[in-house]
């Protein structure tokens, strides 16, 4: 019996060490699933609800980063930077001069750092207080360069917004285009969200673009020249090529957040413009007790809005989009 109860405490034990090992790990997963298939319901339910506010079909045009994506791009830069000389191009020039700076700038208080540290390691009191000196004198010049950066980027974003409007106001009022395009074509529809909240979220994603690329490039630059003048070229090739996948990898994963993006702002619009005829109609409105059916259709507009983005959130999560932004 001694050695039955013995033997059975060895299983518990056992049973036990297993569960905590494994137990936090497969509680997360059942956690993970469970969030996963709430938010599925949720979405569901909420698209249930939705209702159609616009006849007609959706376009069938697909947003991907291609040839003809680059050529449009080209054009919409030929006149956001008139040219090399411009105030724009030296914005630009100021925005990558800033992140260079403060490239260099990181590296130095990681040195910095890493002395503070081994000073407090071997006890040397002299050391650790002019490490701390120059961490500290090192801190005004930071706070200069990242405040440098943020006037760049957005001067750099109002000015882009300044030349993009005065060109499409230029070609909407040239004419009878704004007659045309609110009468005559549907092709373009909510002209007034397409030449305001979209040309500011345009000018914002354009600019936070290129200090997103430029940055990088930078970083992996400065740091693959350092790890090969230490180690070789071995390993910073090995580091590049796996940079390199793992970002053609990325996007490609997310090719349909463009289409998504599109469908973002066009179900924006349309909120945007339901609300504006209400205001517009609204004498019509009132005169006729049209209030019930007004409300379903702003309702429905934003039951559409709030489904599509939940589908963007849930893309996002899935795609790992969150972890690298």
């Amino acid at each position: 019996m001694g050695a039955l109860s013995k033997f059975e405490q060895v299983r518990l034990l056992a049973s036990t060490l297993t569960f905590k090992k494994y137990g936090p790990g497969l509680c997360g997963l059942a956690a993970f699933f469970a969030v996963i298939k709430w938010y599925s319901k949720a979405a569901k339910a909420s698209h249930s609800k939705v209702f159609v506010t616009k006849s007609g079909q959706p376009s069938r045009e697909k947003a991907h980063v291609d040839a003809a994506f680059f050529k449009k791009l080209w054009r919409i830069l030929k006149i956001l930077i008139p040219g090399p000389f411009s105030a724009e191009m030296f914005y630009m020039l100021l925005v990558a001069v800033s992140l260079l700076c403060r490239t260099y700038a990181d590296v130095y208080m990681i040195i910095t750092a890493t002395g503070i540290e081994a000073s407090i390691i071997s006890r040397d009191m002299l050391q650790f207080l002019l490490r701390v000196v120059q961490y500290g004198m090192a801190m005004p010049a930071i706070s200069v360069t990242n405040a440098t950066l943020k006037f760049g980027i957005n001067e750099l974003k109002l000015r882009f917004r300044e030349r993009l409007t005065k060109h499409l106001y230029s070609q909407y009022l040239k004419g009878f285009t704004f007659y045309k395009m609110s009468n005559l074509d549907n092709r373009i529809q909510n002209a007034d969200q397409l030449l305001t909240q979209d040309v500011d979220k345009f000018c914002d994603g354009l600019v936070e673009l290129y200090s997103n690329l430029t940055k990088p490039i930078v970083d992996v630059l400065l740091y693959v020249s350092r790890i090969g003048s230490a180690l070789g070229w071995g390993a910073p090739v090995i580091l590049f090529s796996y940079l390199l996948g793992s970002g053609v990898f990325l996007t490609y994963l997310r090719r349909p957040i463009g289409r998504l993006t599109v469908q973002e702002q066009a179900l924006e619009g349309e909120f945007r413009y339901v609300n504006s005829r209400l205001i517009m109609n609204s004498e019509e409105i009132a005169f006729y007790q049209g209030n019930d059916r007004e409300r379903t259709t702003l309702l429905g507009s934003f039951a559409n809005l709030v489904s599509h983005l939940r589908k963007v959130i849930l893309f996002r999560y899935f795609s790992f989009d969150y972890g690298f932004t």
